[in-house]
């Protein structure tokens, strides 16, 4: 069984290659994202699709993780994190962020962002 840790440090190296398909493999099919400002993602194919067109819009990701907290079963990490890419021919330099997950079978079945 895949602990969270692992999935998260998965979704990180596909944020930063930019690998849709490896994103939507990461999720649940009943997976649900939550963040700021935006109504639920619901579905890893939903989730897939709005990550893909987040990073249709961004290049040179990068991923830095400030700290992480896991469960002792390791089903549920919360980790503090940073991101950096170029967007609209401007650098955004290590945009503070936070993520709560929740792992079932292999799989991100709940995410939380906070930023």
């Amino acid at each position: 069984m895949a602990r969270a840790r692992e999935l998260w440090e998965a979704l990180s190296v596909a944020l930063e290659q930019q690998d849709v398909d490896a994103i939507g493999d990461l999720y649940a099919p009943d997976a649900v994202m939550l963040e700021p400002h935006n109504p639920p993602h619901e579905t890893d194919k939903l989730i897939q699709a709005y990550l893909s067109s987040w990073l249709q819009a961004r290049e040179n990701v990068d991923v830095s993780v400030k700290r992480m907290v896991e469960s002792p079963d390791g089903v549920t990490l919360a980790v503090e994190w940073g991101i950096s890419y170029t967007a609209g021919g401007r650098r955004w330099t290590d945009l503070p962020r936070s993520s709560w997950l929740e792992v079932a079978d292999d799989a991100i079945r709940y995410q939380r962002d906070y930023y």
